[in-house]
């Protein structure tokens, strides 16, 4: 099975998304091709992908377009972190979670991009003060 999401022609995770961007995955997509503009909206500090109509700008309605250059977070979905508790959670929303297999090393990889887009959101948060 390559992903459950492909296997069961899954799209939920894309629609109304606020995946949180790090700068790593914008200079990936943009290399693709892609300007800042087109997929990235700007709310609050946090760089998130854009939606169009209700779904994120790179699925076809089908499938994701960008699917081996995607954001790690997406990489990662339906592992999410929950702020609150301060923790690594399934994304309840997700209609296939049970179809995942979350390692240590998952969450590891999860907490260090949540970690890095914390931090490069107060960069960027600071630098506007300047």
């Amino acid at each position: 099975m390559k992903s459950p999401c492909i296997d069961l022609d899954c799209i939920q995770c894309c629609k109304n998304t606020k995946m949180i961007l790090s700068e790593k995955d914008i200079d990936r997509i943009q290399s693709l091709g892609f300007s800042y503009e087109f997929f990235i909206n700007i709310n609050n500090g946090w760089l998130e992908l854009k939606n169009k109509n209700g779904i994120c700008v790179f699925n076809n309605i089908r499938k994701c377009i960008i699917y081996e250059n995607r954001p790690e977070g997406c990489e990662l979905y339906p592992l999410i972190y929950n702020n609150d508790n301060k923790c690594t959670i399934f994304d309840e929303e997700c209609p296939h979670q049970s179809k995942f297999l979350i390692s240590e090393s998952l969450k590891n990889k999860l907490y260090n991009l949540v970690t890095r887009v914390f931090y490069e959101r107060y960069k960027r948060m600071n630098n506007d003060k300047d």
